[in-house]
């Protein structure tokens, strides 16, 4: 795996969709590449929109919010990638 991709996200379900779209639409196959999202207790739908329309992406629901740096450590802990952004 050459890249881990890690997004943490609290009630922002269009502004993330629209995040896995261009990282999706910008990487396409030129890499190998994982996605993982994790959300930090979002009300928004944004869990049920990750699971519908980014099956791909590795999800983390978590049931409060834990705040960015203990999000992207909850992520990077399960990353297989060679390289990791965090992609705020």
């Amino acid at each position: 795996m050459d890249l881990s991709v890690i997004t943490v996200s609290y009630n922002t379900r269009d502004l993330l969709r629209g995040c896995l779209d261009s990282v999706i639409s910008t990487l396409g196959s030129r890499l190998e590449y994982e996605l993982l999202v994790v959300d930090n207790a979002s009300t928004d739908d944004s869990v049920a929109m990750v699971r519908d329309c980014f099956p791909q992406v590795h999800l983390f629901d978590n049931l409060e919010n834990r705040g960015f740096a203990a999000g992207s450590n909850q992520a990077i802990a399960e990353s297989s990638g060679r390289y990791v952004i965090l992609l705020n």
